[in-house]
Formats: C-alpha cells, structure tokens, sequence
C-alpha cells in the first residue's frame, strides 16, 4: 500500500518501476518473518538439547547451540540415538519386570497389589493354589473379599480394606477364607500402604500366608489339652476315689488285731499297721516303710525263744512261693506269736508285688487250749494226769520203748485205810487224803516219771528206761512217803498205807492192757499179802512180797 501511495505522486511512475518497487517491499515482508522463525526454532532446539541433557547421562547429547542445517542433522542423530537407548532401557524393565513377577510368583505366600479404589491389579500366582480360583478369575471378580471370605466375614473385612487404605497402621489379621471346592481354610493377611516418590498413594500391597497347618496343630492341641485336663480332672477323681479307699483300709486294718506287714518283691516293707507295731514292740509313730524285711527280722529276732529257727523257717518261706502254712513263734516273754505269709499278685496275676506277712497273738488262745487239755486230760481234784492221759502215755512209752529196745515199768497202788477215812470222817476228808497223796508222791517222783490218779483212791506211775532196782528203791519210797503220813481231822486222826504193784514191759506183757493186767494182779497180791507193801509181778503162783 506504501509503494502504490507513494507512486501516486504529481506524475505517475512507470510500470516497471512500480513492479520493482513492489517486489523489493514483498521481499522484506518475506525476510521478517523467516528471521522470527529461525528465532522460534533455535529456542526449540535449546529445548530439545536441555530435554536430551536431562534424559541422557551418557554424555551424547549436543556439545554446542545448533547454528545450521548440518547442527540440526547432528541434533536428529543424537536424538535417534536417544530413542534406541529409550529402546533397550525398556526392554531391560520389561525384563526386569519379568523377573520381578518371576520371583513374586514363585512364592510360597500370595502376593497381592491393590489399586487406591480398592480394585486387584496384580496377584501371584499362588492364589490358584491356595484357594482354587485361577489369576484371572480372582482379577475380573468384582470384589476379592467378596469372592473370598464367608458372609459372616464381609463386613468385617471391608471395613479393614477401606481402613487400610486410609493409614498406614500395618496389621495382620487372621480369618478363614472359601475356597472354589467350599472348603474353609485359614490364612494370615499383611498389608501396607505403597507410596512414589512423591508420596502419592499407589496402592496396597498384602500378603497372605497359608497358616492351615498350624491352625490345625492349635486344634490338635488345644483337644489335646482339653483331653489331658479331662484326664487329669478324672485322674485328681480316681487318685481322690484311691486316697479315701485307702484310708479307709488303713482305718480297717489299724482297727484289726493282727499284725499285718506288706513286702514288695524287692523285700522292702510297704507298709505296716499299728498292731503289728504294737506287737513287736517298736514306737506307735515308727514308720518302717523302706525297711529291708532282713533288717526288720534282725530286729525281732532277738526276741525270740530260737532265733536259729525262725531264720531258717524265713529262708524257706522266701524261697518258696505261694502260700506258706502257719509258723509258731515263741517269744522270750512268754508270749506265742502265730505267722502266716502269702505271695501278692497283680489282678490280671501275670505279675508279683511281693508278699503280705500276718502275725497273730495266739498266747491266750495256747493258754486256753491248754487249760481245756488239762481240764481233759487231769484230774479236777488233785491236778494229777487222768486215766484218758495215762493210756495215751502208756502207749507212747511203749511203741518208744519197741523202737529203742527198752524197758518200760507200771506201778499201780491204792491207799490202804482210805475207805475207813471217808466213812468215819466223811468225804472231804477223804479228798483232804487224796490232795495230800498227790503232793507227796508228785514230790518223789521224777520228771521224765508220770504220775496219774485213775479214780477213786487208785494211782499208777508210768517209768520209761525202768531198772529193776530202781523202780523198786521208788516203790519202796513211796511206800514208806506215803505211810509216814499223819492225819489230823476235826474229828480224831487217821493213817494210811499203799498197795504196790509192778510190772515190766516186755518182761512180763508185750502189749498194753496186759501191762495193766499184770501190774494190777501185783498190787492185788500185795494187798492179799497185808496190805502196805510193794509187789513185783511173777508168773509163779507165789511171790515174795516187799513190805514196809
């Protein structure tokens, strides 16, 4: 418009100047904005060249500003270059990478990444394995937890995620989760909140652990201790039940008479009751458990009238098992101890526990059996042997006598007189005569010589090893003894004499009743001979009497 206006003038200019003018003009025109835009592309290649400074460490960017078209070839061929490094960078992190899932999913455990919403973006690949659902079901579910866990755990474990999500409380919680198959199993979950380096949030990283196993040991062992408080619970009861029980069998066996003591097999005293304590005279408060039952024997043997014996009858019973028969034990004291012994054996009787010893005190019992023989077998009045007693004797002396090749004597008398006294004087006095009789001869004779009142006013004298002439020294003894005898009544005095005869075995009778037979016809010639002598019998019809 510049060049038409200033041709315009007073004259008109010619046309080709007019042309010229104008072409001038559009060339400036042109330059302007060429030089503005070779300003906007240096500054483009500065950013570029700062952008490739930034990106690029290994020193291959632009050395200088670009000034022309071959700094720009330069500047493309660094930046091709750029590209192909930007290239192998990614795929050494595709690798990387690889390895990474590589490693996650070779896991034992569940590795898990949540999005900031709540939605699984990865998951190793054990969640097929532990929970039978496939990667890429359990990544197009809705919602994991929902797909995962029961009802009756949803809301619980929603409100955990959403929690979660907000701080960065690291927890661990444990649940049973379903599986695909509707087994319930029983995991351990660990979360924590993942953040860039500019600390935004990425996600939620959990972890989840298989604790199945040692879910089931807990349940195993918590039944085993339920099972060994019940065992123990009903034990502390049988143990109580046992206790009572032998309390009280030893309230029993103290309230007992007999001495009772238990020996294990190994021959040491289990236990012992009061009587026994009591009889053998050891504390009321002594405890003998523990105690070799060869001590407690060298202890109480001592005591006893043949210790010798009572240490062999205890070799014999401990060698012997079973039952062993009653053993009498005469103490120095007087006293007469009864002792029994049995083994102890198990209740299916496969095993020993040792023996039980019972001890009883028989001394009244002994002192009353022989109060009652004597009662049998003596006479009430003057205590002398009776006739039962003198045949069981008689025989005994004979049947020793035939074994040993020896003598045996039988002297039978009466008293003289005797008749004469009881009737004058009246039957006490005669029994006065009698007890005076018994004690006189009972003086002379000696002890292995037995001296029997048969009845009535009849005696005998038993003499085993008889010598003719000691048996007649004793005949005559007794003879003059009881003849020497002065009487003294309230009524008036009185004398005796005795009739003596005797007979020997096998001299004059090889069996019993003729042993009496003969030693009565003896004392009856003596008596037919005047009475107050002694007679020795003889097969001859007449014999020589002894008289006083």
């Amino acid at each position: 418009m510049v060049a038409v206006l200033f041709l315009r003038g007073s004259e008109p200019w010619p046309p080709s100047w007019a042309i010229a003018i104008t072409a001038v003009f559009a060339g400036l025109g042109a330059l302007i904005p060429m030089l503005f835009a070779r300003r906007a592309i240096q500054r483009m290649f500065a950013d570029l060249r700062a952008a490739v400074r930034l990106s690029d460490a290994s020193g291959g960017a632009v050395s200088s500003p670009p000034t022309g078209w071959a700094d720009l070839d330069a500047l493309t061929a660094e930046m091709d270059k750029l590209a192909r490094l930007r290239t192998l960078r990614i795929d050494a992190l595709v690798r990387q990478e690889a390895r990474f899932r590589a490693l996650a999913d070779s896991t034992h455990g569940v590795e898990a990444w949540f999005s900031r919403t709540g939605a699984l973006v990865w998951v190793s690949r054990s969640i097929e394995r532990l929970t039978g659902y496939s990667r890429a079901e359990c990544l197009l579910a809705p919602n994991l937890i929902e797909l995962l866990t029961a009802p009756q755990d949803r809301t619980r474990m929603l409100a955990l995620a959403a929690q979660a999500m907000r701080d960065d409380d690291r927890r661990e919680i444990e649940l049973a989760i379903v599986c695909k198959d509707g087994r319930r199993y029983w995991i351990a979950c660990h979360w924590r909140r993942m953040f860039d380096s500019d600390s935004r949030l990425l996600g939620l990283r959990v972890s989840i652990e298989d604790i199945q196993a040692r879910k089931d040991a807990q349940t195993r062992l918590l039944e085993t201790v339920a099972s060994l408080r019940r065992a123990q619970a009903l034990q502390a009861h049988y143990l109580q039940a046992n206790d009572d029980e032998r309390l009280r069998l030893v309230a029993l066996l103290d309230t007992l008479r007999v001495g009772i003591l238990f020996v294990d097999r190994d021959g040491r005293v289990y236990y012992s009751n009061r009587a026994l304590r009591q009889m053998w005279g050891f504390a009321e408060d002594e405890n003998l458990a523990g105690l070799f039952d060869l001590d407690l024997i060298h202890r109480i043997a001592s005591r006893m009238r043949d210790e010798q014996a009572y240490r062999r009858h205890m070799l014999e019973t401990e060698s012997h098992a079973g039952r062993r028969p009653a053993y009498e034990i005469e103490l120095l004291d007087g006293r007469v101890f009864e002792q029994m012994s049995a083994d102890v054996a198990s209740e299916d009787g496969q095993r020993n526990l040792g023996r039980v010893w019972i001890f009883e005190d028989v001394t009244e019992r002994r002192r009353a059996a022989r109060a009652l023989v004597e009662l049998a077998e003596r006479d009430a009045l003057t205590n002398l042997l009776n006739r039962r007693r003198f045949h069981e004797e008689l025989g005994r002396m004979l049947a020793e006598a035939a074994r040993r090749n020896d003598r045996v004597a039988l002297l039978s008398f009466d008293l003289d007189g005797f008749k004469a006294i009881n009737d004058n004087f009246g039957h006490s006095a005669g029994d006065e005569v009698l007890v005076e009789v018994a004690g006189a001869v009972t003086a002379i004779v000696r002890r292995n010589e037995l001296l029997f009142r048969l009845g009535g006013d009849e005696f005998a004298i038993l003499i085993p090893e008889a010598a003719a002439d000691k048996v007649s020294a004793l005949a005559r003894r007794i003879n003059e003894r009881i003849s020497a005898i002065r009487f003294d009544f309230p009524s008036g005095c009185g004398t005796i004499g005795a009739s003596l005869g005797v007979a020997f075995y096998p001299d004059h009778a090889d069996h019993a009743e003729a042993l009496i037979e003969c030693a009565d016809q003896a004392m009856y010639r003596a008596k037919a001979a005047g009475k107050n002598c002694v007679q020795i019998y003889a097969a001859q019809e007449r014999q020589t009497p002894v008289c006083s």
